[in-house]
């Protein structure tokens, strides 16, 4: 068992039936989790547009919509749409990926402060180190 299918097995549990991504290394233990578990893992073709997606599930069906993008500019890629269900009082759950824990502050590949960027726009954020 590893993270991927602990966050899966928490999603199942709450009832998620899609999981909206763009395909990346840092969140592939998390897909493969989700899709074990019968969570449909849908691959758009940008970052926005997953969080899109997951607040059209959240508005149509009064539950949580979840989306999972890469670390970096995956996760500023989705700005827009955070924002947007944040205005619209969307329940969204965003899982970021993220460098590394030994790399961290090192300058390694998509290294940034996730968090820092995202608290201004989400009612919480928060980072899981094990």
């Amino acid at each position: 068992m590893h993270g991927g299918d602990i966050i899966a097995g928490v999603l199942a549990a709450q009832g998620a039936q899609f999981l909206f991504t763009l395909c990346g290394g840092h969140i592939s233990p998390i897909l493969s989790g989700c899709k074990a578990r019968g969570i449909r893992v849908i691959d758009t073709r940008h970052e926005a547009t997953a969080v899109f997606a997951a607040d059209a599930v959240a508005r149509l069906t009064g539950r949580p919509g979840v989306a999972a993008v890469t670390a970096g500019p995956g996760l500023t890629n989705t700005i827009t749409a955070v924002k947007n269900a944040q205005v619209a009082q969307s329940p969204v759950v965003l899982l970021g990926g993220a460098a590394p824990t030994v790399l961290k502050g090192r300058g390694a590949l998509q290294d940034i402060d996730q968090l820092a960027l995202m608290r201004p726009h989400v009612k919480w954020a928060a980072a899981v180190r094990r």
